[in-house]
């Protein structure tokens, strides 16, 4: 099913015509249309996708209201002519990619993507006659746009209801330096964190505000544990409840979690963690283990929970053991 209602490619390929700005924007083929998707929902639940908004205020926000009230082309237009001459007051160069911007639907809201489609080299083979023989030979095919799974492309997906923007930037050289392209060099977007980011962040709060005597083999496991239960219960990470339920026993729980929020206010950290992508949610789902030995063993979390099934006990020598329960089948790999 075909989701992409509009859509305006603008090419910049480095000839004398470029940036090429399309005559009007329409609903794209079959195959387009499920490229594009393909390409939001890389950006929408990429890892290294971030949750984020334009400043209030800023020239960009105008620029995307601009949808909700103009025809798409007139504002796509608007919107590529406005960050065409931030890539020239820049001096980004600008060759080798086309911007692509397209409108969809999801979840009953109206949504606006756009990115960056690097080109990329490509070899293909061509086939001549030569006296009634046939000859083959591989050339280089200038470029081609890279594959919808690909990691190569960057852009933003904004909800245009509520204003929110799913990002996934990259790094480009400007005169000023290097900067982030859509969030630094073409936007005016806040600085937020991605989810894995922010996951990480906390963890090393948790793991500095912790007592002294709770060793790490304990507390990554319980993190982990009480990080998928907010998501289970809340579809969110709540940091003040991952915290009481980790030190519910200990004596100096107050103490330890308003240490939390403290560094928490420090880094300018929101209390409450959205998980917009499935992979953050499957790394809580299991508990990794590596041994100083070089075992390295991943299991689920439920089993890692049930003391009837794994348990990791101290021996009288200062060393560990890992017991591994009710097993039927061992395979080798």
């Amino acid at each position: 099913m075909n989701i992409i209602a509009r859509a305006a490619v603008y090419i910049y390929d480095g000839s004398a015509m470029s940036p090429i700005f399309p005559h009007k924007a329409e609903k794209p083929a079959d195959e387009t249309g499920a490229y594009l998707s393909a390409v939001a929902d890389r950006l929408m639940n990429s890892d290294t996708s971030r949750t984020t908004c334009v400043e209030p205020g800023s020239a960009q926000e105008e620029m995307l209201r601009r949808f909700g009230y103009t025809p798409f082309h007139e504002a796509a237009d608007a919107l590529m002519r406005g960050m065409d001459e931030s890539m020239q007051a820049l001096e980004i160069p600008r060759a080798g990619f086309d911007m692509v911007i397209f409108s969809f639907d999801k979840d009953n809201d109206p949504h606006l993507c756009v990115a960056q489609l690097p080109y990329r080299r490509a070899m293909v083979h061509q086939i001549e006659m030569e006296e009634e023989k046939i000859a083959a030979r591989i050339q280089e095919h200038g470029y081609v746009l890279p594959l919808s799974g690909s990691k190569a492309y960057s852009g933003f997906v904004v909800n245009l209801s509520t204003g929110d923007i799913r990002l996934r930037d990259t790094v480009v050289l400007t005169n000023v330096g290097n900067r982030m392209l859509f969030s630094e060099s073409l936007f005016a977007m806040a600085k937020t964190r991605t989810t894995k980011e922010a996951v990480q962040a906390v963890t090393e709060m948790i793991e500095q505000a912790a007592p002294p005597d709770m060793r790490l083999q304990e507390l990554k496991p319980a993190l982990k544990r009480a990080m998928a239960r907010s998501i289970e219960e809340k579809g969110v990470i709540d940091v003040q409840d991952v915290a009481e339920e980790i030190f519910r026993s200990d004596p100096e729980r107050e103490a330890i979690i308003e240490e939390v929020s403290r560094q928490m206010q420090e880094e300018a950290m929101e209390p409450v963690i959205p998980v917009e992508n499935k992979r953050v949610m499957t790394q809580l789902a299991k508990l990794k283990i590596k041994t100083d030995n070089g075992i390295s063993i991943s299991l689920p979390r439920m089993l890692a929970d049930d003391e009837n099934s794994f348990a990791v006990v101290s021996n009288d020598d200062g060393t560990m053991s890992i017991i591994i329960s009710r097993v039927q089948e061992l395979k080798t790999e």
